[in-house]
């Protein structure tokens, strides 16, 4: 029987989030009530209050909360860092961002459906806000996928991902939907047919998000980039397509966006031309090419109080 230094492994990633992560982490510690836990908040390419925000709250907490910075702005290569990294040896990992809210039940719930359903790697919660929730929900329930707002991971699932040294692309906008697929298909896309069973679907677990507001800049201005990762998205789905049924996921790129000028170089299909996918392949013209250093992650001290050491220097999670 395999042991675990936890029960629950929770990932919460942020960019910018400061006004978010209280709330965010209440949240997680009603939800994980008296379970075991260890929380870690992984920051990318913050540049608010949010590396201070998060320290406090994890000086405070009465659940291990640890805190990490990553320079480069990227959830894929931060969900790299964790997996490859950072996280404890746990049961279940769940992933939330930090602009949600879990429910109480949550976690719970995530949970009992992989109890439930010993063949599936993964649990999906589903959206209960937005204009797009109900229709999301019914596409979710009727073809499972996983949703990156929250979502669990079987332990096992997570360390058979690590050993294999499989990796998010670095810049990919849509890490769920491959980290979806490489539940389908039991991470073997060439000889593995894709079953949907393998991702178990609670429909009663879900979180709360603040609805974005015309009267407030940074809403709009979040709304508009959505609009345009979200075109982004698609190319890469097709792109990710033709690579992981041609190579497997042992041979997915290391950056996103080399994969996606590769792909529109070659592709045969006619590309959508509408405004936000054209803003999209505009953006490629600068691709990011971080360096090494920006990608790693390090832990930050947490400020003296409950909890708190005031020895040590922060520690570097080396990928």
């Amino acid at each position: 029987m395999t042991t675990h230094s936890t029960d629950w492994s929770i990932a919460v990633f942020a960019r910018n989030e400061a006004s978010s992560l209280r709330p965010c982490l209440d949240a997680i510690r009603a939800a994980i009530g008296s379970r075991r836990a260890m929380v870690d908040v992984v920051l990318n390419g913050c540049t608010d209050a949010s590396p201070r925000v998060a320290t406090e709250i994890a000086a405070q907490a009465d659940i291990p909360v640890r805190v990490w910075q990553i320079g480069f702005a990227d959830k894929s290569n931060a969900w790299n860092q964790f997996v490859h990294a950072i996280r404890p040896a746990a049961q279940t990992h769940f992933f939330v961002d930090a602009y949600a809210t879990v429910r109480p039940n949550a976690f719970r719930l995530l949970q009992a459906e992989l109890d439930l359903a010993p063949q599936a790697h993964a649990a999906a919660a589903v959206p209960s806000c937005g204009r797009s929730a109900a229709a999301t929900r019914e596409a979710m329930l009727a073809n499972p996928a996983l949703h990156g707002s929250l979502h669990a991971l079987r332990g096992s699932f997570v360390e058979r991902i690590a050993v294999a040294g499989l990796r998010l692309p670095v810049g990919m906008y849509r890490g769920d939907g491959l980290l979806g697929s490489m539940a389908m298909h039991d991470l073997d896309a060439l000889t593995t047919p894709w079953n949907s069973w393998r991702i178990a679907v609670a429909g009663a677990a879900t979180w709360q998000v603040r609805p974005l507001s015309p009267f407030r800049p940074a809403d709009l201005r979040r709304y508009w980039n959505r609009r345009i990762q979200q075109a982004r998205g698609r190319m890469e789905d097709a792109a990710l397509r033709d690579c992981i049924y041609r190579t497997g996921f042992a041979g997915l790129p290391q950056n996103a966006d080399a994969m996606l000028l590769e792909w529109l170089a070659t592709t045969q299909a006619a590309l959508p031309n509408d405004r936000f996918s054209r803003l999209a392949r505009q953006r490629l013209a600068e691709p990011r090419e971080p360096g090494p250093a920006e990608l790693l992650a390090c832990r930050c001290q947490p400020a003296l109080g409950l909890g708190a050491s005031s020895s040590g220097s922060p520690s570097v999670a080396v990928v």
